[in-house]
């Protein structure tokens, strides 16, 4: 009787486990970090670049100069902490030609750039998914996906309202990822 007993227990609390719908016991909260999402992956098919630079302002040769309008000598600066080099076309005439800070970004990557930016529009630089920023037909940022460790970075204007800043900042990127080895 004793086994009838036990084995219509073991039963009754099998049925009631069924009919709960709970199923398992839930597990106990892990105390193993939680990390955080995977950031989102490169779209990028051409060749990863390597980053290293030894001169901000080799990253344009004196010919790909000539061939994009610089007409000023190139100027090594940090911008917001950035080294990088500033090519002029029309030398500070107020009223012609572009400015352009271009850098070699180590440490941030296309995808961390457009998660902290804003109106941002997909564009294609020299085959690499890119990002440009237009502030009216004149200001432009122009960032580009090379590494999954950073990126080519320009930031400039074109002075002459009739020329678009958003494409001169592109060839100016274009010819600094020609430059840059594949990694």
């Amino acid at each position: 009787m004793r086994k009838g007993l036990t084995l219509g227990a073991i039963l009754g609390g099998v049925l009631l486990a069924g009919c709960s719908g709970g199923g398992a016991a839930p597990e106990p909260p892990s105390s193993a970090p939680v990390e955080p999402p995977a950031p989102p992956s490169s779209s990028r098919t051409a060749p990863a670049k390597q980053l290293q630079v030894a001169d901000a302002c080799g990253v344009l040769t004196p010919e790909q100069q000539q061939a994009i309008g610089v007409n000023e000598p190139p100027r090594a600066r940090e911008s917001n902490g950035v080294p990088g080099c500033t090519f002029e076309d029309g030398g500070g005439n107020a009223t012609d030609g572009w400015s352009a800070f271009a850098a070699v970004k180590q440490g941030e990557t296309l995808q961390q750039f457009t998660e902290r930016m804003a109106n941002e529009q997909p564009a294609t630089v020299a085959g690499y998914p890119a990002v440009q920023i237009a502030s009216g037909n004149r200001n432009c940022i122009v960032s580009v996906d090379v590494s999954d460790q950073g990126s080519v970075f320009v930031n400039g204007i074109s002075r002459n309202e009739a020329v678009n800043g958003c494409d001169v900042m592109k060839k100016v990127a274009e010819a600094v990822v020609q430059n840059l080895p594949n990694a």
